[in-house]
C-alpha cells in the first residue's frame, strides 16, 4: 500500500466545499484545513503509483477550486 500526503490550495471556491469534495473520493483516509502555505492536507491511499497518479490528475485536480497540489510519498509507514 501506497500512502501519501497531499497539500492543496484552494482557488475560487471555500475550503469547506472543496474539502468535502475530496473526502467523497474513496481513496481519501483523512483531510483537514490547515494553516500555512496551503488550505488542506489529505491522506490517501493506494494499491499502486499508478493508482495514485490517477487520483491526482484525473480525480483531485478535476474538483472546482483545487489549484496547486503537492504530493508527498511516505517513505515507511507502520
Amino acid at each position: 500500500m501506497i500512502t501519501a500526503f497531499i497539500m492543496v490550495k484552494v482557488e475560487g471556491m471555500t475550503n469547506r466545499e472543496v474539502l468535502a469534495e475530496i473526502m467523497a473520493l474513496d481513496e481519501t483516509k483523512e483531510a483537514y484545513i490547515i494553516f500555512g502555505a496551503f488550505d488542506i492536507i489529505v491522506k490517501a491511499a493506494f494499491k499502486t503509483n499508478d493508482d495514485m497518479s490517477v487520483y491526482v490528475v484525473e480525480k483531485l485536480r478535476e474538483i472546482d477550486g483545487v489549484g496547486e497540489t503537492q504530493t508527498n510519498v511516505c517513505a515507511t509507514c507502520d
